[in-house]
């Protein structure tokens, strides 16, 4: 993911250069070409927050089952140990 962000931002600012010195050459952009641009490479990075957000979400949840799991077998042997004497 990390290099997807990186090679979006290098290719925003590429384009954006681009954009930049084809405006001091004839004095327009292409508006549709820069809409289109700047949507595809945000689209591009919600899809990637969206992907990390859910696989943090799992992972925080396989976590959370095996902390209970570890608090129901500690509390199973504190319950064994308290009823051997």
């Amino acid at each position: 993911m990390d290099l997807i962000l990186l090679l979006v931002f290098i290719c925003l600012v590429i384009f954006t250069v681009t954009m930049i010195r084809l405006f001091q050459v004839y004095g327009s952009v292409p508006d549709t070409l820069v809409t289109c641009v700047f949507a595809t490479l945000g689209g591009e990075c919600g899809i990637l927050g969206w992907i990390k957000t859910n696989k943090d979400k799992r992972q925080d949840r396989r976590w959370q089952r095996e902390d209970m799991k570890r608090e129901r077998e500690a509390m199973e042997q504190a319950m064994q140990q308290t009823e051997e004497p």
